[in-house]
């Protein structure tokens, strides 16, 4: 009851916070729709302005040039103007008022032609008429001829034609290129990005409308707007809790309170697509893409209203971030006070309901849960009120017939439960033995049938081939040529022979019928025999193989220790390159005698060292000379060598070359007698080099 009650007032508190909420939000957005579009309508009046007074300016420019046609003005230019030292055209100094009027600079590349001069004196007449009306609002106000020939401006604070040098008036600015036909072809009034001027030591943005004269380009007219009160009203002055910034289209930040020392750093291009903060990213992401009828979007985190207006004229987005969490604090204390008083409502009725609820019911009902904890333990249960004549007595009387069939039970399926325990395990470890056979049985399966369809389908297919051309050509074919394809058939005849032997063999020895006959057996001769077997075999492929005779005598079965030596000597020759060595060395080592094969071929990688002497064994490494392997050949080493009570191991380096070492033992004698009466030792080092 007490769970319920709880429920029912939070229930009641989430209603409360959600209406509260909503309320809240709704009257939130609606000051926050009035603010933006006051915000809007404030810092727009500027631009507009700014816009109007350009457009004004050439339009009188165009009116009062269209009169002067035919006008000679050539004596007042030359009475107003002089050419300095630099080449510049500048006013002349007794006549430069630049508090009152215009500065003149033309660069000295200029034709004074008569048009052009009218064009000079017509700018400076107006923007000293012009220029100190719209000085109480704007930096200043500029007429730029023929993108950078002539620059005119008014500006109280500096002479700015003398402050400059020819280069800097040659440098062709934005303001000055952006209104050519070619950049603008529209001819329509165009604002520049933010930049912060040196001179000025402010951030401003320029405004600047292109002056044509019956369809030529003369040149333009701007004013210059300073943007640190715009800047400074955005990054202070706010609805409390909130952040307004203000950002073009293209994404370049104006102001923000957090980002000043960014855009300062960038030079006013510090632009939002690739900002390192994501969440001011996505902000701009989602008010770019919203309507332009949409006065509020979500934040992409989903934590803010973004309420956003047009700053017309320079076409910018004034932005305010809307924390909900400013909503939700204002919610929830609305709903925490409804929470609160609904909690003191529980508080005390609850404590009516526990007392009466202990003595009748709590009681009772904790012994009946002692007697449940003590059967689910499989303890006696105490006694319960089974004198009770009420649904509690009923209960207990009906738990202790309950609790005497289940201990009846309990003991049954106990002795059932460990029979089938027991059945269980022995069936599983079975199951589980025979699972491993057969995985490995099947493994074995697998590489057989590889073989049988690839290692002997192909010699086979090409024996046919060899015998069915020699047949159709032996009347055709020079002897030799008939040789030279009888010697092809015999080498992969002899291949076949070799695939099966291995077979064969591996067969026998895991049958165990594969029987030895130990006997002392001289290294030296049983290798100079093998190595004049294998001559013809190495010269294929230019190989040397290096044996140093040392007397040794081991215990072993000649025709078992020929095929381990042959096979470690095959398994170096596929695996080592061309013209290259492979060395043979045997050592005494603790009453073994250890015979090594080294070859400097690729090596093998470490983790396949685990897999070497399995059966069907085949690594990553390729035959240098395109040979076949079965991957028994290891396989059968290891299974002799241990038969012949012996062993084998691998030492390879990746990239390094591989030395294989079958360890046998002497023959049970008091000692070794070797060759002319000398005890000697020769060992492989660790690069694979013999020493003695």
């Amino acid at each position: 009851m007490a769970f319920r009650i709880t429920v029912v007032s939070l229930a009641i508190s989430a209603v409360s916070y959600y209406y509260s909420y909503t309320r809240l939000q709704e009257e939130a957005l609606g000051n926050l729709e009035k603010y933006i579009k006051a915000r809007s309508q404030l810092e727009s009046e500027p631009f507009l302005q700014a816009e109007t007074n350009t457009t004004l300016l050439r339009n009188e420019f165009i009116r009062r040039y269209a009169q002067m046609q035919g006008v000679d003005v050539s004596a007042d230019f030359h009475a107003l103007m002089k050419q300095d030292k630099d080449g510049m055209w500048r006013v002349r100094v007794e006549r430069d008022d630049f508090e009152y009027r215009a500065t003149v600079a033309l660069l000295p590349r200029v034709e004074l032609t008569p048009e052009f001069m009218r064009q000079v004196m017509l700018g400076y007449e107006l923007l000293g008429q012009y220029g100190p009306a719209f000085r109480n609002r704007y930096y200043d106000t500029f007429i730029d001829l023929n993108v950078s020939d002539g620059s005119l401006m008014f500006l109280p604070d500096l002479n700015y034609a003398r402050n400059g040098s020819v280069a800097d008036f040659e440098f062709d600015l934005e303001t000055e290129v952006g209104a050519t036909p070619a950049r603008n072809p529209e001819r329509k009034t165009f604002w520049t990005g933010i930049y912060f001027d040196k001179q000025a030591m402010q951030w401003m943005v320029s405004v600047v409308t292109p002056i044509d004269y019956l369809g030529r380009y003369i040149g333009s007219a701007g004013q210059d707007v300073l943007l640190d009160q715009l800047i400074a009203r955005t990054n202070s002055v706010g609805i409390p809790g909130t952040t307004n910034f203000i950002v073009t289209r293209q994404g370049e930040l104006i102001a923000h309170p957090d980002r000043m020392s960014q855009i300062e750093a960038m030079r006013g291009h510090y632009n939002l697509r690739d900002a390192d903060d994501p969440a001011l990213r996505d902000m701009y992401a989602a008010v770019t893409s919203a309507t332009p009828k949409q006065l509020f979007v979500e934040s992409p985190d989903g934590k803010s209203w973004l309420g956003m207006a047009q700053i017309r004229g320079a076409d910018w987005l004034f932005v305010t971030v809307y924390p909900k969490r400013l909503l939700q604090e204002k919610a929830a204390l609305a709903a925490s006070m409804v929470l609160l008083l609904g909690l003191i409502a529980l508080l005390i009725e609850l404590g009516l309901m526990a007392w009466v609820l202990k003595v009748d019911v709590a009681r009772p009902l904790g012994r009946l849960k002692a007697a449940i904890q003590s059967l689910a333990q499989g303890r006696h249960t105490h006694p319960l009120d089974t004198d009770r004549t009420d649904e509690l007595g009923e209960l207990a009387r009906n738990f202790d017939t309950m609790a005497m069939t289940i201990a009846h039970h309990r003991q049954h399926l106990e002795d059932q439960v460990a029979t089938r325990t027991e059945e269980l395990a022995l069936r599983n470890a079975q199951l589980e033995s025979a699972n491993a056979e057969l995985s490995r049985l099947n493994e074995e399966k697998n590489e057989l049938l590889t073989i049988a369809a690839h290692d002997l389908k192909n010699p086979v297919a090409s024996i046919g081939g060899m015998a069915s051309l020699i047949g159709s050509k032996f009347d055709v074919w020079p002897k030799e040529r008939v040789r030279d394809r009888l010697a092809g058939i015999s080498q992969l005849a002899h291949r076949i022979q070799r695939i099966l032997g291995n077979l064969l063999d591996i067969n026998t020895l895991e049958s165990g019928q594969y029987r030895l006959t130990l006997e002392p057996i001289s290294l030296d001769e049983l290798l100079a025999e093998l190595l004049a077997s294998w001559e013809g075999r190495l010269e294929e492929k230019q190989q040397h193989c290096q044996w140093q005779p040392h007397g040794l005598i081991v215990q072993a079965d000649r025709q078992a220790l020929w095929q381990v030596l042959d096979n470690l000597i095959s398994n170096a020759s596929k695996y080592a390159p061309h013209r290259s060595r492979i060395e043979i060395a045997a050592a005494l080592s603790l009453g073994m005698v250890e015979i090594g094969v080294h070859d400097r071929g690729p090596g093998i990688a470490p983790h396949e060292m685990d897999k070497l002497f399995r059966k069907f064994g085949r690594l990553s490494a390729v035959p240098t000379g395109g040979e076949h392997t079965t991957g028994l050949g290891l396989s059968i080493v290891k299974r002799l060598a241990e038969e012949m009570g012996g062993g084998v191991r691998c030492d390879s380096l990746l990239g390094h070359g591989t030395t294989f070492t079958v360890s046998l033992p002497q023959p049970d004698t008091d000692g070794l007698h070797h060759r002319g009466g000398k005890s000697t030792e020769t060992l492989l080092d660790p690069d694979g080099k013999i020493g003695i």
